[in-house]
């Protein structure tokens, strides 16, 4: 059979991936610069991303008026919400079904105006690209990508590839658990569980035990108890490290940080200081959290995760095995902890593991340069959960490059702070920050935040990403305020929320030996506060 002919395409952007992450960059760069062209190429059949294999009993943490894209609400209309499900508007939480048709809404509006292409069950290769010159002698791009069935294509991309997959959820659908589990122990996935709830009756003798610690776990435990009226003494819960969780309604992913600035970066005392104000809750009030990851739950989750009592506080399992002799099984914590076996009265064969330990958006890829080079992009977090405000901000200074009204003069002023150590250095600094190329200088200065180690996360990168965007994203810094308060899918656009990012630099720089501040970093703040000096009280 002969090879298929390769389709030849062009476009400004070539966006890999059609998730949270990417639409939210294509609405926010379509509004930004309305005439750019884009390639959208996506491995799943329907946009979405992780929602696409997501359990079906899955709903967002947070509202949905902060999810989805920056031009259209997800919660959709609010007279509807009031009258038809009598839901106040900032207590929608969209399901996975709302989420998709959502998505798919928005791709099928985008495709019908020309500007965006969608190739769904197409996979991009990273390696499969090159440069080279064309005819007019300035550089083509070209990237190649597949399709299933069997089309090969190549895009010559005149502005950027955007890596938008880099934040992919590994969720247990697609991920195995990563340790041994014998033959003949009964291990099945969160959406396995919503499938045989749909199909059967479920069966009285079973009893299930929830591998995981996460939101998913979480969300499996209410699941079990609400939706498939399994009584808490038929549930075991496997918990490796418990973790802080944001009350519903109490707070937002922005409280953490906040706390360690107001507790001069005492983590425990941020924590203790939360949960006294009822923003950070715990499941076991003996048990202090080790971890925060950012989930959240309301207060009918909680009362019905504290029901589950039987909780083994083990680590992580290192391995389910089945006992020859006797049939019972024994799951295993390493070579220096002790094992767990399920009470000898439950007969195995009515014994379930529900893997919830996939690592979910902690995936390994965190750290990476967001501006990759002169013609990639990498989209990852600037900011907390949720996902969008931080892709629709990056779309905005990408925009705001390609329409020259970024304040490329103030960011090498910054990247020159940033940077010089002495003053004998400053001659060849000040050379540097000539030579240098606009991307280089956002790489330096603009960083994805780590949120892989909970916790650990420096509390400034946090602000200084938010203070970068204020003050370099236009000439004027109320212009870029204003984006951030229009924007549905900011924290400022919910009344009565300040930036506080002026404030915030004052603080730091007050407690620079706390916080371990290095001279250069002291010198960025002070800059930053200056220039930000108008947003003051905002």
């Amino acid at each position: 059979m002969a090879e298929m002919s390769l389709i030849q395409l062009a476009c400004d952007y070539l966006v890999v991936g059609a998730g949270a992450a990417s639409i939210a960059f294509i609405d926010t760069l379509l509004t930004e610069h309305p005439t750019t062209n884009i390639v959208l190429v996506d491995r799943n059949p329907v946009p979405g991303g992780h929602w696409v294999n997501a359990y079906g009993y899955v709903r967002l943490h947070q509202p949905s008026l902060v999810y989805g894209v920056a031009s259209r609400q997800l919660e959709g209309n609010w007279l509807r919400l009031l009258l038809g499900k009598f839901t106040l508007p900032w207590n929608h939480r969209a399901s996975k079904d709302e989420i998709l048709e959502y998505y798919a809404a928005y791709i099928r509006d985008k495709v019908a105006t020309g500007r965006v292409r969608y190739f769904p069950n197409s996979q991009y290769s990273f390696d499969a690209r090159e440069e080279d010159d064309g005819d007019g002698g300035g550089e083509r791009r070209l990237h190649c990508f597949s399709s299933m069935d069997g089309s090969r294509y190549s895009v010559e991309v005149g502005i950027k590839l955007i890596n938008g997959v880099l934040g992919e959820c590994i969720i247990p659908s697609l991920s195995p658990v990563d340790f041994h589990v014998d033959d003949g122990v009964r291990v099945v996935t969160p959406n396995q569980i919503f499938d045989v709830h749909h199909r059967l009756d479920v069966e009285k003798t079973r009893r299930y035990v929830v591998l995981g610690c996460g939101k998913t776990a979480m969300d499996t435990v209410v699941y079990l108890q609400r939706e498939m009226n399994v009584v808490p003494n038929r549930i075991s819960w496997i918990i490796p490290n418990d973790v802080w969780m944001l009350q519903r309604g109490m707070g937002s992913p922005w409280s953490w940080h906040e706390a360690l600035l107001e507790h001069g970066n005492d983590e425990r005392e941020a924590c203790m200081s939360l949960e006294r104000r009822g923003v950070f809750v715990r499941l076991d009030p003996d048990v202090i959290p080790t971890k925060f990851r950012f989930p959240v739950v309301g207060k009918d989750e909680l009362a019905l995760m504290r029901l589950v009592t039987d909780r083994i506080r083990g680590g992580r399992v290192t391995s389910i095995t089945r006992q020859l002799d006797t049939g019972r099984i024994v799951v295993a914590f390493g070579s220096d902890r002790d094992t767990w076996t399920p009470d000898r009265t439950i007969d195995s064969a009515d014994l379930i593991f529900v893997h919830c330990t996939s690592p979910g958006p902690f995936n390994g890829n965190e750290n990476v340069d967001l501006f990759a080079s002169e013609h990639q992009l990498n989209l990852n977090l600037l900011f907390p959960p949720p996902v969008p405000l931080s892709m629709s901000v990056l779309a905005y200074l990408e925009a705001a490059r390609i329409s020259d009204s970024l304040d490329m003069s103030f960011a090498r002023q910054l990247f020159q702070a940033s940077k010089t150590e002495t003053l004998d250095e400053q001659a060849s600094y000040t050379e540097s920050c000539e030579t240098i190329s606009d991307n280089e200088v956002l790489r330096r200065l603009i960083s994805a935040t780590d949120l892989s180690q909970g916790n650990a996360v420096k509390p400034f990168q946090i602000m200084l990403n938010l203070g970068m965007f204020l003050a370099i994203g236009n000439k004027d810094p109320i212009v870029v305020y204003k984006f951030l308060k229009q924007n549905r899918l900011s924290f400022l656009s919910i009344p009565g929320s300040k930036v506080g990012v002026y404030e915030a630099f004052g603080l730091l720089m007050e407690q620079a030996e706390t916080f371990v501040l290095a001279p250069n970093e002291i010198r960025l703040m002070k800059l930053l506060r200056e220039r930000l000096r108008v947003l003051e009280g905002k």
